[in-house]
C-alpha cells in the first residue's frame, strides 16, 4: 500500500472515531437532559397527595369520575414558580404535571417548571388565554418526548379503545377540579382551527366546534353548544413537523376539592 493510501485510510479511521465519540457525547447529553427533566418533575410529586385506595367496582363500565381526587399543594408549587395555574391529570396516559402560563409561548418550550433550561420544557397554557380556563377554547401545549414523558403519549388517544376506558382528563385549580370529556382526537396542521382562542361572533364558536368535531378519528356522543368550554391539548407529531396531535375536551363538571 502506498504511503498516500495509508494516510487516507488513517484519516478515514480517525474521522470515524471522532464521529463516534461526538455521537456518544451527544447521546449522553440528551440522556442527561431527559433524566434531569424526569428528576425535576418527580420531585414535584411531593406537592401532590394521591387519593386513598377504594374497593374496585367489578362492573366493566368506565367510570365517569375517578374513585378519588388528587390533593394539590398550590401554595407550595407557587413558592417554586408563581406561573403555575393548574395541575393536569390524564389517567388514561398516566400524565400528571403542573401547568404554567408565561408571558409568551416560547419560554416554557425549553424551560422546566423550576426554571432550568431543558429540552423537556413544561406543560403550559397559551399566553393569550385566561388563566382560569373560562375561555371558550383554552390551549395547553406539551412536548412529544421520545421517552414518553410530558405529552409523549398523547397520540395514544388515536385508539378508540383507550378513549372508551378513559374518556376524561382533569385540570386541578385551587379549590376545585375541572373535569373534561374528550370528544375529538386527530392529527392536524400547525395553525389550524384548533388554535383559535378568540371568537368575535357567536357563530364563529359554533363553526369552530363543528370543524374540530369533523376531524375526529371516531365519533363521541357529546352535546356541544355556545355555552361549551373546551380545552385543547397539543403536541408534536414526530413524523411531520407541520402537524400536531390534538385532543379536545369539553368541560363536563366542576368538583369542589
Amino acid at each position: 500500500m502506498k504511503k498516500k493510501e495509508r494516510l487516507l485510510l488513517l484519516a478515514g479511521i480517525l474521522l470515524s472515531i471522532g464521529v463516534l465519540i461526538f455521537s456518544v457525547w451527544k447521546l449522553r447529553g440528551i440522556y442527561g437532559e431527559y433524566q434531569e427533566g424526569e428528576d425535576t418533575y418527580e420531585e414535584l410529586s411531593a406537592f401532590v397527595k394521591e387519593p386513598e385506595d377504594t374497593p374496585e367496582d367489578e362492573t366493566d363500565e368506565p367510570e365517569a369520575e375517578p374513585s378519588g381526587y388528587l390533593q394539590i399543594d398550590f401554595a407550595g408549587l407557587q413558592a417554586v414558580n408563581p406561573d403555575v395555574i393548574a395541575w393536569i391529570d390524564i389517567p388514561g396516559l398516566s400524565v400528571s404535571y403542573p401547568v404554567v402560563q408565561g408571558n409568551d409561548n416560547a419560554y416554557y418550550l425549553h424551560h422546566l417548571f423550576t426554571g432550568e433550561y431543558n429540552s423537556s420544557g413544561s406543560i403550559f397554557a397559551d399566553c393569550h388565554n385566561q388563566p382560569d380556563f373560562t375561555d371558550q377554547n383554552t390551549i395547553i401545549y406539551g412536548h412529544n418526548m421520545k421517552n414518553g414523558s410530558m405529552f409523549g403519549t398523547l397520540s395514544n388517544y388515536q385508539d378508540q379503545a383507550l378513549w372508551e376506558e378513559n374518556p376524561y382528563f382533569y385540570l386541578y385549580v385551587p379549590g376545585k377540579v375541572l373535569e373534561y370529556q374528550i370528544f375529538s382526537c386527530y392529527a392536524g396542521y400547525v395553525g389550524s382551527e384548533a388554535y383559535t382562542y378568540a371568537f368575535p361572533r357567536a357563530d364563529d364558536f359554533q363553526n369552530f366546534l363543528e370543524k374540530i368535531r369533523s376531524y375526529a378519528g371516531y365519533h363521541v356522543d357529546v352535546v356541544l353548544g355556545e355555552a361549551s368550554r373546551v380545552v385543547t391539548l397539543s403536541t408534536c407529531v414526530s413524523s411531520r413537523r407541520d402537524y400536531r396531535y390534538i385532543v379536545h375536551g369539553k368541560l363536563a363538571g366542576e368538583i369542589e376539592n
